[in-house]
């Protein structure tokens, strides 16, 4: 069996978001509840007919000129053997590392990585998580993976005001989830003031209770240690597991001032982080009690259970991203079954939903009513494209 191609797939949704009650805003870059959705998906295909599945957070006119130009991944690909997945990884990272090597690039041979894991989990007749197992330190988890693995649920946009903020958590909690995110937004946490943030997150724990958990998003926005200990030491009464992102992703020093102050754990790695390199900086620079590598940015499978094998050395978490993409969620799931420090995966609840998040794949991710995700046995990720939705939301690259 031979690589004979990787397509780039376009997919881009529109939906209709109600404005907020001072009208239309801007708020950033993930902004999708105005915006609409857009995602990368690639797809690699063999001679044999079968194919694999990757996803890459980033435009995909960038993904598809870095897979396809005249010395890109795909020639670099093409004849190959895809089931010599780590070897074709060493591959692509060599031969791009004098312009890649971080960011970008490294997101688009993650995506290619993933679905190379994807196609040779189909040509042995097993699931990713039986050919990524890797060896950690001594655990007590033992050397068997995981029936089933936690989601938490990231709720996104949270609403305008702390009532929609609690509608649209309950709507997490009665799907089950055992823990859900909170994350900043205009009028909301991180964006008033000190009471405001005490408001927001009671409510928020008033709605989960007492046993699940509660994860904080600061999305960069405080620009100063003072201004992060200050609200994170009034919010710790409220137990929140992590404080995600609450300063620019470069200070980190800040995060080492800040790890250091406060019992609650800080988490960092989703917003533009890429492989184990920038990781073991994170780790040791920024002393971060949860790195987040993108399961969909940084590097692929493999990269991500290397950096969690980095972060169990020391004593931490790894708590990998995902946000509204499904097939980086899928990834997750496998990850999480022999990872022994991955305790929460990242799932979306967004709002508006959109058919490029919630029906892309077949078979749709479910949720138990106990929080749990199911480690599936089929073959590969064990999921497909639904090429119903593929076809009515598929563009050119853009």
């Amino acid at each position: 069996m031979k690589i004979t191609r990787i397509e780039t797939i376009a997919l881009r949704d529109r939906p209709t978001a109600a404005k907020s009650s001072d009208g239309a805003r801007t708020h950033g870059a993930h902004d999708h509840g105005i915006y609409g959705y857009d995602e990368t998906v690639v797809r690699v295909h063999t001679t044999e007919g079968l194919t694999g599945i990757g996803q890459a957070e980033a435009p995909s006119l960038v993904i598809d000129s870095i897979i396809r130009n005249s010395h890109g991944l795909e020639t670099l690909l093409k004849g190959e053997d895809p089931t010599n997945v780590r070897r074709l990884w060493q591959k692509m990272y060599d031969a791009t590392g004098l312009y890649g090597r971080h960011g970008v690039v490294i997101t688009a041979i993650g995506a290619i990585e993933t679905a190379l894991w994807d196609i040779a989990g189909k040509a042995l007749g097993k699931p990713v998580h039986e050919l990524i197992w890797h060896a950690f330190m001594t655990t007590k988890v033992g050397a068997t993976p995981r029936k089933s693995v936690v989601p938490y649920a990231t709720v996104y946009p949270p609403g305008d005001n702390i009532e929609q903020l609690c509608e649209r958590m309950t709507i997490a909690t009665a799907r089950g989830f055992r823990a859900v995110k909170v994350e900043e937004w205009p009028g909301q946490f991180g964006n008033v003031d000190v009471e405001t943030d005490v408001a927001v997150v009671s409510a928020a724990r008033t709605v989960l209770g007492p046993r699940r958990d509660l994860m904080i998003d600061v999305q960069n926005r405080w620009q100063e240690v003072a201004q992060a200990l200050t609200t994170i030491r009034a919010v710790e009464q409220f137990r929140p597991f992590f404080i995600e992102a609450p300063l620019p992703a470069d200070n980190l020093d800040g995060y080492a001032r800040l790890a250091n102050a406060v019992d609650t754990r800080i988490a960092v790695g989703d917003w533009g982080f890429t492989g184990r390199h920038e990781f073991r900086e994170v780790l040791e620079v920024g002393n971060v009690d949860v790195v987040q590598p993108s399961a969909v940015r940084a590097g692929g499978i493999d990269e991500v259970l290397r950096i969690a094998e980095m972060a169990y050395a020391r004593g931490r978490l790894c708590i990998p991203h995902a946000w509204c993409h499904m097939i980086g969620v899928a990834a997750e799931i496998h990850m999480a079954a022999v990872a022994p420090n991955m305790p929460y995966i990242e799932f979306p609840i967004p709002f508006p939903d959109s058919p490029i998040i919630t029906d892309l794949l077949v078979p749709r991710i479910q949720v138990s009513n106990g929080g749990l995700i199911e480690v599936p046995n089929r073959p590969g990720l064990g999921f497909e494209l639904n090429e119903d939705v593929v076809e009515k939301y598929r563009v050119e690259p853009y």
